[in-house]
């Protein structure tokens, strides 16, 4: 006997790239991320806000690479390495490079690594969440990871998803060089009310539901979120199970405002 799949919650907020809205700032974003990877430009950023789907951007483009014959994809979720080396030991270890004693000989036994990979036509991408953790030293090793070339191109690939706290970090004189080698970065904004509706509609598409929202009631959603993807879900989520709660349909205005009156929603 079959198990059904479970129904897909249609506003989830894990970090799901299938259920990725593509807004035409993501679009473009995507593009210009895109752009730098293939043309190897080494380095670009994906920045933005909490809440406005870096994550999840940042796992849509490493599911598109990951499924290429000629690409090598490595991912870190949540950068917290108690030193450089240590960061450099998990990059090579998602990567399937062999560990080595020392740095020097870790750091050689990736650029080996890169140069096979590069003579073989595919490309090397590193995907870095949660960049903004990265401490100073980690950062540069990042930068010397830049320094891995063949005179033409970068031999590796690096993009790092942050929070805007990062343009701290790297606006410190020290941290110039690296500064200097991040290629056509994007920052990421909130939705517009027409978008906050056309995700709506495109994730009640996904979960083979009815839009249950009236029009006025998304306006009261975005009221009190400002279009902030995640608390848009978040609010959206517990007003669909109120609603299933008391019998109803549809989504009014009221039942959004009596959920979450603006004089005391805590989401920003």
């Amino acid at each position: 006997m079959t198990t059904a799949a479970p129904a897909l919650p249609p506003f989830s907020i894990n970090p799901d790239p299938s259920l990725l809205y593509l807004t035409p700032g993501l679009e473009a974003a995507l593009h210009k991320t895109r752009y730098v990877i293939e043309n190897r430009q080494g380095l670009t950023a994906i920045l933005g806000d909490v809440g406005l789907g870096k994550s999840t951007v940042l796992r849509y483009l490493y599911q598109s690479y990951a499924a290429r014959e000629d690409c090598r994809t490595a991912f870190l979720h949540t950068p917290s390495y108690k030193s450089e080396f240590a960061f450099l030991k998990a990059i090579c270890a998602e990567f399937d490079v062999p560990l080595r004693p020392s740095q020097q000989r870790q750091e050689s036994e990736l650029n080996g690594f890169l140069i096979e990979q590069l003579q073989e036509g595919r490309l090397c991408v590193l995907f870095v969440d949660e960049a903004q953790k990265l401490p100073g030293s980690q950062l540069e090793l990042v930068r010397t990871l830049l320094n891995f070339e063949d005179g033409k191109v970068k031999l590796i690939q690096i993009v790092l998803a942050a929070q805007l706290e990062i343009r701290q970090k790297l606006a410190d004189p020290s941290k110039k060089a690296i500064r200097s080698r991040i290629f056509a970065p994007s920052v990421l904004d909130p939705l517009s009310l027409n978008e906050t509706v056309d995700m709506l509609d495109f994730r009640c598409q996904r979960a083979g539901i009815r839009n249950p929202f009236e029009p006025a009631a998304v306006e009261a959603v975005y009221r009190v979120t400002g279009g902030v993807p995640r608390e848009v879900l978040k609010v959206c989520s517990i007003s669909l199970e109120m609603a299933r709660s008391q019998g109803l349909d549809r989504i009014e205005p009221d039942l959004v405002e009596a959920l979450y009156p603006e004089a005391v929603y805590v989401g920003e």
